[in-house]
């Protein structure tokens, strides 16, 4: 095993331990006894406010990692062929609060501190690259400089007062750290990572504590995809709030539905024939733990699956058909000071 391997084994198994002691305070809390009970029901605030109540100043860490199976079938007549790939990407985003407005809306500075990209084709080269770390061959450097341009460089986000985000700032400090600029993801990218780090997007108005369970609301997105735009449709609720650790928790549930919007390739020869290009599946799911003391996300995970089938018929009748499915597994977890 490699010093590599170890470092992520490492990073894997402190992941897991920070969940369980959530898991297992809650499963501590349903074991006490009514006084215990009701001291610990002093720690829930009376009303539960999910917006982005922040301080300036305010700063946190994050750890991400997402994990992409992919697979894909391509058939163009009665001859087809399968391939897969694995996808990694783990870092950490540090998030400040630099100015909160007095309508609640606020700005902060978001910075992806160092990243990791792992491919594992199931034929072909692996690809292994850490922005912290020199590039191993020739293979490599393309994808160790994007990964180098993007770490270190301070984004301004806004976030308006029901969490959402609206605006992204200092893409061009990236670009300009590149030989590849065309390759930096787009600010609308980097808005969706944004709005899956310290605030909930489109938080309801306060509600009481006691009426905390079974509150609901809808939020709608549209990002990027690398064959147009996805639209996303998400029904979130609150599951109920808890006191972990003596801190006041908020357990968010999601659920989503995708629909794809998709584009005309650009570079597509003239005289070519049409694509017609469906997603065929489009879900996900979603669980936040959110702290109510300091108003900001404590931990996220979520699961999508995605399958979408590109089709071309030649003028000579024959169909070339490539259907390939992704599923992603991702987390977020705010990481204790140092």
């Amino acid at each position: 095993m490699t010093p590599n391997h170890v470092t992520r084994m490492s990073r894997l198994a402190r992941r897991f331990l920070v969940l369980i002691c959530f898991f297992t305070a809650s499963a501590a809390l349903a074991q006490t006894s009514d006084d215990e009970s009701a001291n610990a029901a002093n720690v829930i605030p009376a009303t539960i406010d999910l917006g982005p109540r922040w301080e300036e100043g305010q700063t946190a860490r994050y750890e991400f990692w997402n994990r992409m199976q992919q697979t894909a079938e391509a058939r163009l007549g009665d001859r087809t062929q399968n391939s897969s790939n694995l996808i990694e990407v783990e870092g950490e985003i540090t998030w400040t609060v630099d100015r909160v407005k007095p309508d609640g809306s606020a700005l902060g500075t978001m910075t992806l501190d160092w990243m990791t990209y792992a491919s594992t084709p199931n034929e072909g080269p692996s690809l292994a690259v850490d922005s912290r770390r020199s590039p191993q061959t020739e293979e490599t450097k393309p994808m160790h400089e994007l990964l180098s341009a993007m770490a270190g460089v301070e984004l301004t986000i806004e976030v308006a007062a029901d969490g959402h985000v609206t605006r992204v700032k200092g893409l061009e400090k990236m670009k300009a750290k590149t030989s590849q600029p065309d390759f930096i993801p787009s600010e609308l990218d980097f808005e969706e990572t944004a709005t899956e780090l310290a605030s909930i997007a489109f938080a309801p108005p306060p509600f009481s504590s006691e009426a905390a369970a079974g509150q609901k609301w809808n939020a709608d997105y549209r990002w990027e995809h690398e064959l147009g735009k996805v639209d996303q449709r998400w029904a979130y609720e609150v599951k109920s709030v808890e006191d972990i650790a003596g801190v006041p928790v908020a357990i968010v549930t999601g659920k989503g539905e995708f629909k794809l919007d998709p584009e005309e390739p650009e570079d597509a020869p003239p005289g070519s024939p049409p694509i017609d290009v469906r997603m065929l599946e489009g879900v996900a799911e979603s669980e936040v733990l959110f702290d109510l003391a300091r108003h900001e996300a404590v931990g996220r995970h979520s699961t999508s699956r995605e399958k979408i089938e590109v089709a071309v018929t030649f003028p000579d009748g024959r169909r070339f058909v490539r259907t390939q499915t992704e599923e992603m597994t991702g987390q977020m977890l705010r990481l204790a000071e140092d």
